[in-house]
């Protein structure tokens, strides 16, 4: 074991001596890993002066490019015996980097905000967007921390400072960005999950839910879903879009300049007729039809598809 152990220290001492009797040369790149640039990562060979501090490194994800000039400097300023061969000697000092991603950060920024107790479901609006494009160390956590964060309720305004990492409150390493934006409350609203022509008849199949701002929401826009279901399109509309009242009515029962069949209802009979329909109409509507003999245009209540029904006393004689 005693001469194992002996071999194995003249063979370091002699690597140690070997490397020192080795020519200093230039690195091709040099990779940064931590917060300062040392000579050991610019030169080969340097020994003990290795280790020297010459700078702070780059920020995470960016370069710089020492020129034969500069190096030349820095080996004059530390005994360094080197000179560039000529002057497009260089080296490239890059620092590795992690760009956050922005959604992981807006993800904890709502939920930083909800804990402020907002209420409900609402919509987040960051100003500074730039401000989330942050960049950290290759060899750091991408732990994501929101502090100082502050709520203004009343003009829906919200600031916060984005600390990435987080492994620790207070770490020296940490990137810290303060932002701000808005807010805006949402509600839930039926939309048509696929487009409908007219005549479509709408079912509860075509009907899903999506988020709306409440400051960008319509008054006209339905939001009870029982006032879309059985209705038809007047038009052709649009998947995912808010339905308003004036974009729907009940199916067609009765198209205008349609025959129709009337009945006339009292206490003690029924009778039936034929007219034609000015004005078309669904079930429960009001439609003005024209007595195909008498010429006479009355009201009628639409009951089906070519159905319709006059109660005496119930429609208006409108002209003859």
């Amino acid at each position: 074991m005693k001469r194992i152990l002996a071999a194995t220290i003249l063979t370091l001492c002699a690597a140690q001596a070997w490397a020192a009797d080795l020519p200093v040369s230039l690195k091709q790149t040099a990779t940064i890993q931590g917060d300062v640039v040392k000579l050991g990562d610019l030169w080969d060979n340097l020994g003990a002066k290795a280790d020297v501090v010459l700078a702070g490194a780059p920020q995470p994800g960016k370069r710089i490019v020492a020129d034969a000039r500069w190096l030349a400097a820095v080996a004059q300023a530390n005994a360094i015996n080197w000179q560039p061969s000529s002057g497009f000697d260089r080296i490239v000092i890059e620092r590795p980097g992690q760009l956050v991603d922005m959604r992981l950060i807006e993800a904890e920024l709502r939920d930083a905000l909800a804990m402020e107790g907002l209420p409900g479901a609402f919509e987040m609006e960051v100003s500074n967007r730039s401000a989330l494009n942050i960049m950290v160390p290759a060899n750091v956590s991408g732990l994501i921390a929101i502090r100082d964060v502050a709520v203004d309720v009343r003009n829906n305004r919200f600031a916060a400072t984005v600390e990435v990492p987080a492994d620790s409150p207070n770490s020296p390493n940490a990137v810290r960005q303060r932002v701000n934006g808005r807010f805006f409350p949402v509600a839930k609203v039926p939309v048509l999950a696929r487009p409908l022509n007219r005549g479509d008849i709408i079912t509860e199949a075509d009907i899903k839910w999506v988020e709306l701002r409440a400051d960008v929401a319509r008054r006209d826009i339905i939001i009870d879903v029982d006032q879309i279901i059985g209705q038809e399109p007047r038009q052709p509309v649009r998947a995912d879009a808010p339905l308003r009242a004036s974009e729907l009515r009940r199916p067609v029962l009765v198209e205008r300049n349609a025959m129709v069949t009337v009945t006339l209802k009292t206490a003690n009979m029924s009778l039936t007729s034929q007219a034609k329909a000015t004005e078309a109409g669904g079930k429960g509507d009001v439609i003005r039809i024209t007595n195909l003999q008498s010429k006479r245009t009355v009201e009628a209540v639409v009951e089906g598809p070519g159905l319709v029904s006059v109660t005496p006393g119930g429609p208006r004689v409108l002209s003859n």
